[in-house]
């Protein structure tokens, strides 16, 4: 297995790393006698260094989770899925429960029309009938491309653009204004699947899909997914017929919906003998709601003793609303599993992740999380243990790319959760993500040492904003700023803040005064004035740096003292244009380990890298060798 040097995942189950390190003692002994009797030493030798390099590898053990071996099992399925390559397919639902009528019926409508819209309340499970659908065709290859377009409500449209663009033309779109030209071409050339996956917005479909009829010529097919059937019926009539098309998602039958349950609380197609009865109100309860029953599943897993009955009691109790009333059942939901956490710090986790942290690389987020194991602020002190808790209760996932993503029901409701803090003051909340409300504790001034996040994403506030607003807001770790003008002080700044993101910012460079001590994530795309990323005598205030983004610029130099940054893990420069190297002391970065340059006209590289470990160069680098410390790596 060693030598096919692909992946090995380690199960220890009945025995220890230990073991493997010393076979000669404990269970492998008698069989390594046996063999040593036979002359097989030469064997034996191999065995035991194979069997000391696998027991070096993390992997998974019985005794981490208390003998408990459905646990195991859930653990090592979620491992393999997420180390398995990434293709053409969505990561689907891991319980595939009652979907193959609904998959088969939508594939027979779309033979017949070019636009179809799925539609359903939150958290019936849209989403993930059309990645079924998108899967199927990927395995016909029906299409000569496809694209699955998520969280298209939540997502900025350039963001959006970008995606369909190099998944339907291999293309990279530099500019929004480039769009419609590569979209003719798209509707000229290529027979596509595209899916616009929660969209609430009729303008940004008009955006993303500027020619319809063109499309449709050419035997493409569109599906798109929305709570709002009148959004919906519009985007649909647009097709060759006149008349919408939607396909209405419907809740899971009672034996369906019974077995997805037992699926999440006893994986297993069947509940066991104690708790079967119990098991079927609480899946009656649920109404036939796939994520209703996935989250009561995952929260009900670990609650198995005689002492829990009660548990169950409750969570039926809590379920049972007046009919029809589905919103009320789902806040129920949440509020159970939410409530049930362990620990106060793994429900801020919950909370970050919402607010500010959805879509964001893990690396990344860890990076954030991790700054905070020294700070006084109630964030986890263990966020690997953490995240995995709430992946364990169905309120996180991860994607195969690595990325933190969350049901966008879920996401509403933790995000109610911060908006019922301190109802009496907007500026007293902990987390302030929402445009209306950080305008108007901008426009009043009402920051307080209470809030962790503040966003202004995605606004044009007009006028410039006085750097010392963000003094009162001792307790921030979160800065989201988009197209924003700050003037000012920077000296007052937070010093607790980790994560400044500031992307279309009109700074030259880094003010001076800037002193963020704790700062270990710095994104700056597209941020055009950017001509040079801090000043000579700012880089020792910059120790901590562990990540930084740096797209679209018209940085023309990075000077000598970022060599200076230890920490600093990854750095991304995206189409830098004139950017013509990187100092030679960028060599001293001992922590540095992915670096990615792209669009840029280096013409060398710094002369050796200490522990790199990912080097992305492409498209327009004018490197005619790499430095031989390279082969040193």
């Amino acid at each position: 297995m060693l030598e096919s040097g692909k992946d090995i995942l380690p199960i220890f189950y009945d025995v220890e790393p230990e073991h493997l390190r010393r076979p000669h003692h404990g269970p492998f002994a008698a069989a390594f006698q046996k063999h040593l009797k036979r002359g097989r030493k030469d064997d034996i030798k191999r065995w035991e260094e194979a069997l000391l390099k696998v027991a070096n590898i993390t992997g998974f053990r019985l005794n981490e989770v208390n003998g408990d071996e459905a646990q195991l099992k859930r653990r090592i399925v979620m491992a393999v899925q997420n180390a398995s390559p990434v293709g053409l397919l969505q990561q689907v639902v891991q319980h595939r429960v009652g979907l193959q009528e609904s998959v088969a019926e939508v594939v027979k409508q779309l033979g017949r029309v070019g636009i179809l819209g799925i539609v359903g309340m939150g958290g019936i499970g849209k989403t993930t009938l059309a990645k079924e659908v998108y899967n199927e065709f990927a395995k016909r290859q029906s299409f000569e491309r496809q694209t699955f377009l998520q969280n298209v409500r939540t997502n900025d449209l350039l963001t959006l653009q970008k995606q369909l663009v190099h998944d339907l033309l291999g293309d990279e779109l530099k500019f929004i204004e480039e769009f419609h030209n590569c979209f003719a071409r798209l509707s000229r050339d290529r027979k596509v699947l595209i899916v616009l996956d929660d969209i609430d917005d009729r303008s940004k479909f008009d955006c993303l899909i500027p020619s319809l009829t063109k499309l449709m010529s050419q035997g493409s097919r569109i599906i798109v997914t929305s709570r709002d059937r009148n959004v919906l019926n519009f985007i649909t009539s647009q097709g060759s017929t006149g008349k919408s098309n939607l396909y209405e998602v419907q809740v899971l039958n009672g034996v369906h919906a019974q077995q997805l349950f037992n699926w999440h609380a006893f994986y297993s197609e069947q509940a066991s003998d104690r708790f079967r009865d119990l098991a079927k109100q609480v899946a009656d309860a649920c109404g036939g709601l796939p994520l209703a029953l996935e989250v009561m599943g995952a929260y009900l897993f670990d609650k198995k003793d005689p002492k829990h009955e009660v548990v169950w009691k409750e969570a039926t109790r809590s379920l049972r609303v007046a009919p029809g009333a589905i919103d009320q059942k789902l806040q129920n939901m949440f509020n159970i599993s939410f409530e049930g956490l362990s620990s106060l710090a793994d429900k801020l986790m919950l909370l970050d992740i919402s607010c500010f942290i959805v879509n964001w690389h893990e690396n990344v987020a860890m990076s954030f999380w991790e700054s905070c194991i020294s700070c006084t602020c109630p964030s986890s002190k263990s966020p690997h243990s953490s995240l995995m808790r709430l992946i364990d209760k169905s309120l996180e996932k991860v994607s195969q790319k690595g990325y933190l993503q969350m049901h966008d029901v879920i996401r509403d409701m933790a995000t109610d959760v911060v908006k019922r803090q301190w109802l009496q003051e907007v500026g007293e909340r902990s987390y302030l993500c929402d445009f209306i409300e950080a305008k108007e504790v901008l426009e009043n001034d009402k920051g307080s040492g209470k809030i962790r996040g503040f966003s202004l994403s995605l606004s044009n506030l007009g006028t410039p904003i006085v750097a010392n607003f963000f003094a009162r807001m001792i307790g921030l770790h979160a800065l989201l700023l988009d197209d924003c003008n700050i003037e000012g002080d920077f000296s007052t700044w937070p010093k607790k803040l980790r994560m400044l993101s500031w992307p279309c910012s009109p700074i030259l460079d880094l003010p001076t005064t800037l002193n963020i001590p704790n700062l270990v994530v710095l994104n700056l795309s597209q941020s055009q004035n950017l001509t040079c990323l801090w000043a000579q005598d700012i880089g020792i205030q910059l120790q901590n740096y562990q990540e930084i983004h740096l797209l679209k610029y018209f940085l023309e130099t990075l000077l000598d003292n970022i060599g200076n940054l230890s920490k600093l893990k990854k750095n991304w420069l995206y189409y830098c244009k004139n950017l013509k190297g990187l100092p030679m002391t960028f060599g001293n970065l001992q922590s540095l380990v992915y670096l990615l340059v792209k669009g840029t006209s280096f013409s060398q590289l710094p002369n050796s890298f200490f522990n790199l470990e990912e080097l992305y160069l492409y498209d327009r680098m004018d490197l005619h060798d790499l430095p031989l410390s390279i082969s040193e790596l």
